[in-house]
Protein backbone atom coordinates (compact mmCIF):
# COMPACT_ATOMS: atom_id res chain seq x y z
CA UNK A 1 0.00 0.00 0.00
CA UNK A 2 1.36 3.33 -1.28
CA UNK A 3 0.43 6.15 1.96
CA UNK A 4 -2.09 8.47 1.02
CA UNK A 5 -1.97 12.79 1.58
CA UNK A 6 -4.89 14.63 1.66
CA UNK A 7 -4.26 18.24 0.87
CA UNK A 8 -1.38 20.17 1.10
CA UNK A 9 1.96 19.73 2.82
CA UNK A 10 4.41 22.59 4.37
CA UNK A 11 7.36 21.79 3.38
CA UNK A 12 10.27 20.94 6.29
CA UNK A 13 13.33 22.85 7.35
CA UNK A 14 16.14 22.65 5.12
CA UNK A 15 19.36 20.35 5.92
CA UNK A 16 21.95 21.54 8.44
CA UNK A 17 25.20 20.34 9.17
CA UNK A 18 25.42 18.25 12.21
CA UNK A 19 25.39 19.44 15.81
CA UNK A 20 27.23 16.55 17.65
CA UNK A 21 30.07 14.33 17.13
CA UNK A 22 30.98 12.19 13.69
CA UNK A 23 31.43 8.61 14.36
CA UNK A 24 33.15 6.00 11.92
CA UNK A 25 31.69 3.02 10.78
CA UNK A 26 32.40 -0.03 13.48
CA UNK A 27 33.01 -2.04 10.16
CA UNK A 28 35.43 -1.67 7.27
CA UNK A 29 34.65 -0.48 4.07
CA UNK A 30 35.78 -3.80 2.48
CA UNK A 31 33.09 -5.17 4.35
CA UNK A 32 29.05 -4.77 4.38
CA UNK A 33 29.33 -1.08 6.41
CA UNK A 34 24.89 -0.74 5.91
CA UNK A 35 22.39 -1.20 8.74
CA UNK A 36 19.90 -3.98 8.29
CA UNK A 37 16.68 -1.58 7.44
CA UNK A 38 14.27 -4.05 9.08
CA UNK A 39 15.64 -3.77 12.68
CA UNK A 40 16.62 -0.09 13.06
CA UNK A 41 17.11 2.19 16.21
CA UNK A 42 14.12 2.27 18.31
CA UNK A 43 11.85 -0.15 16.40
CA UNK A 44 9.58 -2.76 17.53
CA UNK A 45 9.16 -4.61 13.93
CA UNK A 46 5.61 -4.45 14.19
CA UNK A 47 5.71 -4.96 17.79
CA UNK A 48 7.30 -8.24 17.31
CA UNK A 49 10.13 -7.34 19.41
CA UNK A 50 10.99 -5.19 22.30
CA UNK A 51 12.11 -1.82 21.33
CA UNK A 52 15.65 -1.53 19.58
CA UNK A 53 18.46 0.42 21.73
CA UNK A 54 20.82 0.18 18.59
CA UNK A 55 21.66 -1.07 15.06
CA UNK A 56 22.60 -4.09 13.09
CA UNK A 57 25.16 -4.69 10.92
CA UNK A 58 24.97 -8.00 9.20
CA UNK A 59 28.67 -9.70 8.56
CA UNK A 60 29.57 -12.98 8.34
CA UNK A 61 31.79 -14.69 11.70
CA UNK A 62 34.98 -13.32 12.46
CA UNK A 63 34.35 -10.41 10.89
CA UNK A 64 36.77 -7.38 12.47
CA UNK A 65 35.06 -4.44 14.16
CA UNK A 66 36.55 -1.47 14.36
CA UNK A 67 36.76 1.45 17.38
CA UNK A 68 33.96 3.93 16.36
CA UNK A 69 36.20 6.57 17.78
CA UNK A 70 38.96 7.40 20.03
CA UNK A 71 38.59 6.53 23.85
CA UNK A 72 39.12 4.16 27.04
CA UNK A 73 37.52 0.64 26.97
CA UNK A 74 35.46 0.52 30.00
CA UNK A 75 34.09 -3.01 29.71
CA UNK A 76 35.17 -6.35 27.53
CA UNK A 77 33.34 -9.57 28.31
CA UNK A 78 30.31 -11.34 28.81
CA UNK A 79 27.28 -8.55 28.86
CA UNK A 80 23.44 -10.01 28.76
CA UNK A 81 22.96 -13.60 27.93
CA UNK A 82 26.08 -14.48 27.42
CA UNK A 83 27.02 -11.90 24.68
CA UNK A 84 30.43 -10.87 24.37
CA UNK A 85 30.52 -7.38 24.22
CA UNK A 86 33.34 -4.28 24.26
CA UNK A 87 32.34 -0.68 25.74
CA UNK A 88 34.33 2.51 24.77
CA UNK A 89 33.83 5.68 26.90
CA UNK A 90 34.95 8.02 23.82
CA UNK A 91 37.46 11.34 24.30
CA UNK A 92 34.67 13.30 22.88
CA UNK A 93 31.86 15.14 24.79
CA UNK A 94 28.64 16.78 23.90
CA UNK A 95 27.00 19.54 25.39
CA UNK A 96 23.64 20.55 25.63
CA UNK A 97 20.82 22.20 28.23
CA UNK A 98 23.71 23.58 30.15
CA UNK A 99 25.33 19.73 30.74
CA UNK A 100 28.59 18.16 29.60
CA UNK A 101 28.08 14.49 28.60
CA UNK A 102 30.06 11.79 27.58
CA UNK A 103 29.68 9.68 24.68
CA UNK A 104 30.23 5.72 24.79
CA UNK A 105 29.59 3.15 22.29
CA UNK A 106 29.28 -0.66 22.81
CA UNK A 107 29.97 -3.57 20.64
CA UNK A 108 27.58 -6.96 21.20
CA UNK A 109 27.86 -10.40 19.97
CA UNK A 110 30.74 -10.47 19.36
CA UNK A 111 32.81 -14.14 18.49
CA UNK A 112 36.01 -12.83 19.49
CA UNK A 113 37.50 -9.98 21.66
CA UNK A 114 40.69 -7.91 20.97
CA UNK A 115 40.98 -5.71 23.82
CA UNK A 116 41.15 -5.64 27.55
CA UNK A 117 39.32 -3.02 29.84
CA UNK A 118 41.39 0.05 30.51
CA UNK A 119 43.22 -0.33 27.49
CA UNK A 120 43.58 2.30 25.20
CA UNK A 121 42.27 2.15 21.39
CA UNK A 122 42.34 4.87 18.38
CA UNK A 123 39.15 5.17 15.92
CA UNK A 124 39.06 2.37 13.58
CA UNK A 125 41.18 -0.18 15.51
CA UNK A 126 40.58 -3.24 15.50
CA UNK A 127 38.48 -4.24 18.75
CA UNK A 128 36.70 -7.61 18.13
CA UNK A 129 35.21 -9.93 15.76
CA UNK A 130 31.56 -10.21 14.87
CA UNK A 131 29.75 -13.12 15.87
CA UNK A 132 26.08 -14.41 17.37
CA UNK A 133 26.80 -14.66 21.08
CA UNK A 134 23.86 -14.15 23.30
CA UNK A 135 20.60 -13.83 22.01
CA UNK A 136 21.18 -13.31 18.77
CA UNK A 137 19.38 -15.16 15.58
CA UNK A 138 22.28 -14.54 12.91
CA UNK A 139 25.96 -13.20 12.89
CA UNK A 140 25.69 -9.81 12.93
CA UNK A 141 27.51 -6.60 14.94
CA UNK A 142 24.94 -5.14 17.41
CA UNK A 143 25.91 -1.24 17.92
CA UNK A 144 24.71 1.35 20.56
CA UNK A 145 25.67 4.88 21.59
CA UNK A 146 25.17 6.37 24.60
CA UNK A 147 25.41 9.67 26.65
CA UNK A 148 26.06 9.96 30.28
CA UNK A 149 26.88 13.56 32.17
CA UNK A 150 30.09 13.27 32.89
CA UNK A 151 29.42 15.03 36.57
CA UNK A 152 27.84 11.53 36.67
CA UNK A 153 29.73 10.16 40.56
CA UNK A 154 29.23 11.11 43.87
CA UNK A 155 30.86 10.34 47.43
CA UNK A 156 30.19 8.05 49.94
CA UNK A 157 31.61 8.62 53.45
CA UNK A 158 30.46 7.31 56.84
CA UNK A 159 30.92 6.07 60.24
CA UNK A 160 31.60 2.54 61.92
CA UNK A 161 30.60 2.97 65.93
CA UNK A 162 30.53 -0.59 68.51
CA UNK A 163 28.19 -1.36 71.31
CA UNK A 164 30.09 1.18 73.37
CA UNK A 165 29.71 4.28 70.53
CA UNK A 166 33.78 3.97 70.06
CA UNK A 167 34.84 4.11 66.37
CA UNK A 168 35.49 0.47 65.12
CA UNK A 169 39.64 0.84 63.26
CA UNK A 170 39.61 -1.14 59.81
CA UNK A 171 36.38 -2.41 59.34
CA UNK A 172 35.58 -3.12 56.31
CA UNK A 173 32.63 -1.71 53.97
CA UNK A 174 31.34 -3.61 51.58
CA UNK A 175 29.22 -2.73 48.58
CA UNK A 176 30.28 0.26 46.69
CA UNK A 177 30.58 -0.84 42.91
CA UNK A 178 33.84 1.36 41.37
CA UNK A 179 34.04 -0.21 37.16
CA UNK A 180 37.46 2.64 37.13
CA UNK A 181 40.01 2.59 37.19
CA UNK A 182 40.31 -0.58 35.99
CA UNK A 183 44.01 -1.46 36.03
CA UNK A 184 43.44 -1.06 40.27
CA UNK A 185 40.27 -2.89 41.18
CA UNK A 186 37.74 -1.50 43.83
CA UNK A 187 36.76 -4.45 46.26
CA UNK A 188 36.17 -2.10 49.66
CA UNK A 189 36.55 0.17 51.88
CA UNK A 190 38.33 0.43 55.04
CA UNK A 191 37.45 2.76 57.93
CA UNK A 192 40.56 4.31 59.58
CA UNK A 193 43.17 3.43 61.83
CA UNK A 194 44.86 5.82 64.74
CA UNK A 195 47.55 7.49 61.68
CA UNK A 196 44.54 8.20 59.83
CA UNK A 197 42.06 11.40 60.65
CA UNK A 198 38.31 12.37 59.36
CA UNK A 199 37.76 15.62 58.03
CA UNK A 200 37.20 18.15 60.77
CA UNK A 201 33.55 19.22 59.82
CA UNK A 202 32.67 15.30 59.18
CA UNK A 203 34.92 13.47 61.30
CA UNK A 204 34.17 10.12 58.85
CA UNK A 205 35.69 6.86 59.78
CA UNK A 206 35.92 6.25 55.84
CA UNK A 207 35.32 7.74 52.67
CA UNK A 208 35.03 6.96 48.95
CA UNK A 209 35.32 9.40 45.67
CA UNK A 210 34.40 8.74 42.30
CA UNK A 211 31.14 6.57 42.91
CA UNK A 212 28.78 6.19 39.96
CA UNK A 213 25.12 7.51 40.67
CA UNK A 214 23.09 4.73 42.26
CA UNK A 215 21.13 2.84 44.69
CA UNK A 216 23.72 0.29 47.00
CA UNK A 217 22.91 -2.08 49.64
CA UNK A 218 26.12 -1.54 52.09
CA UNK A 219 27.69 -3.33 54.87
CA UNK A 220 30.03 -4.16 57.28
CA UNK A 221 31.12 -6.41 60.26
CA UNK A 222 30.82 -5.03 64.00
CA UNK A 223 31.54 -6.95 66.76
CA UNK A 224 30.62 -10.71 63.99
CA UNK A 225 27.70 -8.96 63.20
CA UNK A 226 26.76 -8.16 59.92
CA UNK A 227 25.22 -4.60 59.50
CA UNK A 228 23.54 -3.39 56.23
CA UNK A 229 22.49 -0.09 55.36
CA UNK A 230 20.51 0.70 51.89
CA UNK A 231 21.88 3.92 50.17
CA UNK A 232 21.44 6.31 47.27
CA UNK A 233 24.28 8.15 45.36
CA UNK A 234 23.60 11.25 43.44
CA UNK A 235 25.87 13.41 41.51
CA UNK A 236 27.72 15.84 42.58
CA UNK A 237 26.85 15.23 46.33
CA UNK A 238 27.95 13.64 49.60
CA UNK A 239 25.90 10.54 50.28
CA UNK A 240 26.27 10.01 54.58
CA UNK A 241 25.67 6.35 56.26
CA UNK A 242 26.12 5.60 59.95
CA UNK A 243 26.62 1.92 61.10
CA UNK A 244 25.84 0.38 64.74
CA UNK A 245 25.73 -2.65 65.88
Amino acid sequence: MRPCLLGPAPSAESPVPHRTAWLRRPIGGEDNVYLDQTYRYGSTMGGNFQQHQGVELNNPDGTPVRAAAAGTVVYAGRAEAGALTVTIRHDSTVTARDATFRLYSSYYHDSALAVRTGERVQAGQVISRVGNTGRATNDHLHFELAAAPTDSIGVVAGQVFDRTGAPVRQARIYGIVKRLPAEAPFSCAETYGDKAHGHPLYREHFAVGDVPAGSYVVGTEIEGRHVFRRIRVEPGKLTWVVFRP
